[in-house]
């Protein structure tokens, strides 16, 4: 008995483990991007706190984040392979909005720890 050609030449079975091993490299690039991010992220809260001068908008933070050269790298990666197996788009997606609200609520963090720190030094009276 012959297996039933499916899509471009392969089986069913083969489809469902190519599928599968496109996934699992799917899941590593999106961990390795949350780990970047994640690392990018907290290096400008700390330089957020650290300079306690103007805030930036969280616009032009997660533009700066969004446009490092080993997340633009990583994120190519990815899109070459949402380009390949549209069924990941919408994981895709939905990752990179948890992304960012996580990268929202951390930049908040760090611009309500620079108000507290200027509310609790005390301020000199003029002689």
């Amino acid at each position: 008995m012959r297996a039933q050609v499916f899509n471009q030449g392969f089986n069913r079975v083969e489809h469902h483990q190519i599928i599968s091993l496109e996934r699992g490299k799917l899941n590593r690039l999106l961990d390795e991007e949350r780990r970047f991010t994640e690392t990018l992220i907290a290096r400008v809260g700390r330089e957020i706190e650290a300079e306690a001068r103007g805030l930036p908008s969280f616009e032009s933070v997660w533009n700066k984040i969004q446009n490092h050269t080993v997340l633009r790298n990583v994120h190519h990666r990815i899109d070459c392979l949402t380009d390949a197996y549209p069924q990941f788009l919408q994981q895709v997606k939905a990752f990179r909005a948890r992304l960012r609200e996580k990268a929202i609520a951390a930049i908040e963090r760090a611009r309500l720890a620079i108000q507290k720190a200027r509310l609790s030094t005390p301020r000199t009276a003029a002689s």
